[in-house]
């Protein structure tokens, strides 16, 4: 055992050696002038021995340790070898081989030869396969597999899960046989944080990449439509995202087709390999209709599969069916409807309710020639059952609604909007004169008191990519429109935003000295709850002349708001049954969930039934079953193998529609089988980090030779112990006190 000293005190080392010679000068001043004679011996030993205990202190306070080096003794420690099982590791760049079949057959022929029998004569071996999680495995299973089949590749969760266990059983090294793409987020910092806390466990990492390094030239394709369903006769937008792997400030041609048949083509410089496109899309009819796009292959490109995307546009031609509801007549609510009239879409009831005696209502609807019908029905009050709202696709509530609505039907517009996924939209600002715990549970807003006067709306940045505020390259920004438009009369103060609130514009407070939430809205369960906290509104649509190129500002608004609204909303304008599935796209093997939600309806009579068509022509019927838990819903659900396109047609007995249609797109579009240049540089890092080295497949014999150097020096653990801290320490110290304090009472000091 070898000893080594070190001092750790508290204060500078020159500090306690100066109080050292400062009171070993005072004792010596104090024994040399004592007032009582004394023997020069006795003198001597009393100023001796107060000066040894002085030094016996300053040591102490200089905290002496030693460096204890002992070997460890440990059960028979763990070696785990982790193994890529993800798609990218099925690339063929090793010789004649994939990485996956390169790196089974090296750990096959070492099991019969020396690699693993000279590592598990010290270890014992634990062997695992990893993509998205760590899986205990052996040699022998992972080569009888042909292909790898993870869909992405998380190395650094994995190296974390490998070394955890028992501490008196833990790993003690580890063998990584990867290409190093790691797919996780920020997949370079999570390997350095793992790389970190595995040296703290003294655990080495030895790294074995496979595969190229070289860049894979190859391009991939993205596309969504900008609404999930389209009105008929309504423009709308396909945007288009193009992303290219090594062909940076490349153009490139993009084409758009509908159901097959050529419509237009764009061309794209990919910046930076990415750009970004939109195609407008029309139909004058209702549907379904499959839009694909396609990017023309570039020179060099490693696989032109994926180069092409397909979309679903679901397009309905039902009115959306809108209630405006106010306690008095006002400016605002006079052109709200105005602009909702306009829109040939909408089908408008707006009910003033004046008193509890006094109230009429008004139907306008449009028929197929544009024409308007419009019915007045004096007497006729709210709708006070949940069907009676369910009519309804959205749902305007101007000021003192707790005029109107008792507090039950208060719970009831509550209950539409998170249970049946109803919108509400306050468009006046605060909607009641006294709190009512219903309105303020759902609002996004807390209100405060008072107002401000002739503020102009400001749009954040949610506000500037909200559909509210698109009013297309034609016009202009929404930020820049809006900056122009007539400011607000009056402001209701926002004391507070809801925690999911999501602001769309601001005004200025003067008082509090930063901007006050005005336009905002926010999930409430199943549905949207929109808050306007402004009065003048009315002014957008009531420009002065030198405004006139926004004269369509207004109608656009409120339309686009009611259309993004409801485009959440499980059910479609002027239908009671819902058909829909999660997305459009799915991965082979990923289970399609069919749901139908219907209301209004006689569920004693309703079986609605599902024709379901594969890629190949072949048809398969399914039945849809209740939930117990929601008599509103039935569900199924079906998992394709096959790629492809599929349809899937509901059959309704009863309600409407009597059909409707979905359909969706099946196919692999994994990233791991994209970008498949190995990332030998990160492998090494990692191997660097926690002490152990990057190998090739043909250095494996070497491994054990390589372990057995890291242990040796490993297995030395040096540890600082104090060396004061120990009973005869003490025991001295009080000795030497006790003799001193003897000595001075014999020589009659005391």
């Amino acid at each position: 055992m070898n000893w080594n000293l070190i001092f750790d005190p508290p204060v500078s080392g020159a500090v306690l050696l100066g109080l050292a010679l400062f009171g070993t000068l005072v004792v010596i001043a104090g024994y040399s002038r004592g007032a009582r004679p004394v023997r020069g011996g006795v003198r001597f030993t009393l100023m001796v021995l107060r000066i040894g205990v002085l030094g016996a202190l300053i040591f102490i306070l200089m905290r002496p340790m030693v460096l204890v080096t002992r070997e460890e003794t440990r059960n028979k420690p763990v070696f785990s070898i982790l193994i890529d099982t993800s798609e990218s590791m099925n690339t063929k760049d090793v010789g004649k081989q994939s990485r996956f079949e390169a790196v089974t057959s090296a750990l096959w022929r070492n099991t019969s030869a020396s690699f693993l029998r000279k590592l598990a004569r010290d270890y014992e071996i634990q062997v695992y396969g990893f993509d998205t999680e760590l899986r205990r495995t052996s040699p022998r299973f992972l080569v009888t597999g042909e292909r790898a089949t993870g869909k992405a590749t998380h190395i650094a969760s994995a190296l974390l899960d490998a070394v955890q266990g028992d501490p008196s059983h833990r790993t003690r090294g580890v063998l990584l046989l990867s290409d190093g793409r790691s797919s996780e987020i920020d997949a370079l910092s999570g390997v350095r944080h793992a790389a970190r806390y595995l040296r703290t466990l003294q655990v080495p990492v030895w790294t074995v990449p496979v595969g190229t390094a070289t860049e894979v030239k190859d391009l991939r394709v993205f596309a969504r439509l900008n609404s999930s369903f389209f009105l008929a006769d309504q423009p709308g937008s396909l945007h288009v995202s193009v992303t290219g792997a090594g062909y940076k400030d490349w153009a490139a041609d993009v084409h758009l087709y509908r159901e097959d048949e050529y419509v237009v083509s764009k061309q794209v410089t990919l910046n930076d390999g990415h750009a970004e496109i939109s195609f407008p899309v029309r139909e004058e009819h209702r549907g379904v209709f499959r839009y694909r796009v396609e990017v023309e292959p570039l020179p060099g490109e490693n696989d032109s599969d994926n180069n092409k995307r397909s979309v679903i546009a679901r397009v309905v031609d039902e009115k959306t069916r809108v209630l405006v509801v106010e306690a008095r007549p006002h400016w605002d609510s006079k052109f709200l409807l105005r602009a909702l009239r306009a829109d040939r879409n909408v089908e408008i009831t707006s009910i003033f309710h004046i008193n509890e005696k006094k109230s009429f209502a008004v139907v306008e609807r449009l028929s197929g020639d544009g024409a308007s019908d419009r019915t007045t029905m004096p007497g006729v009050r709210l709708p006070r059952t949940r069907d009676g709202l369910l009519r309804y696709d959205c749902i305007f509530l101007g000021r003192h609604m707790d005029d109107v609505f008792s507090s039950a039907e208060l719970k009831l517009l509550q209950r539409y909007v998170a249970e049946d996924g109803g919108s509400l939209v306050f468009f006046r600002g605060k909607p009641y004169s006294q709190v009512t715990s219903e309105l303020s549970k759902i609002e996004p807003v807390t209100w405060g008191g008072g107002i401000l006067k002739d503020v102009r709306l400001e749009l954040t940045p949610q506000g500037e990519a909200s559909p509210l505020f698109d009013y297309g390259s034609r016009i202009g920004s929404g930020a820049a429109v809006v900056r122009e438009l007539p400011s607000m009369t009056s402001v209701t103060r926002v004391t507070d935003e809801k925690s999911l609130a999501i602001v769309l514009a601001r005004v200025a407070d003067g008082r509090r000295g930063e901007p006050m939430a005005t336009v905002v809205y926010h999930r409430y369960g199943a549905g949207k709850v929109m808050s306007i906290g402004a009065s003048g509104l009315w002014q957008w649509g009531f420009l002065p002349e030198r405004l006139e190129h926004y004269d369509e500002i207004y109608g656009r608004f409120w339309s686009q708001m009611i259309r993004w609204l409801i485009s959440g909303s499980d059910f479609l304008p002027g239908r009671d049954i819902s058909f829909q599935i999660d997305k459009s796209i799915y991965a082979p093997g990923e289970p399609v969930r069919m749901l139908i939600r219907a209301k209004l309806i006689d569920h004693t009579r309703y079986r609605p039934q599902i024709e379901l068509t594969y890629p190949d022509g072949h048809r398969e019927q399914l039945v849809p079953e209740r939930r117990a838990s929601d008599e509103n819903l039935y569900e199924v659900s079906f998992t394709p193998q096959r790629e492809g396109e599929y349809e899937a047609v509901l059959h309704n007995n009863t309600g409407k529609p009597e059909k409707d249609v979905v359909r969706f797109i099946v196919y692999d579009d994994s990233t791991e089988s994209r970008y498949v240049q190995a990332d030998r540089e990160m492998l090494a890092l990692l191997s660097q980090t926690t002490g152990g080295e990057s190998l090739e497949l043909g250095q494996l014999e070497t491994l054990p030779e390589r372990v057995e150097v890291f242990e040796k020096l490993a297995q030395e653990c040096v540890k600082p112990e104090d060396v004061w801290d120990r009973s005869w320490v003490y025991a001295a110290l009080i000795s030497a006190l006790g003799i001193e304090w003897l000595l001075r009472r014999i020589a009659g000091l005391l």
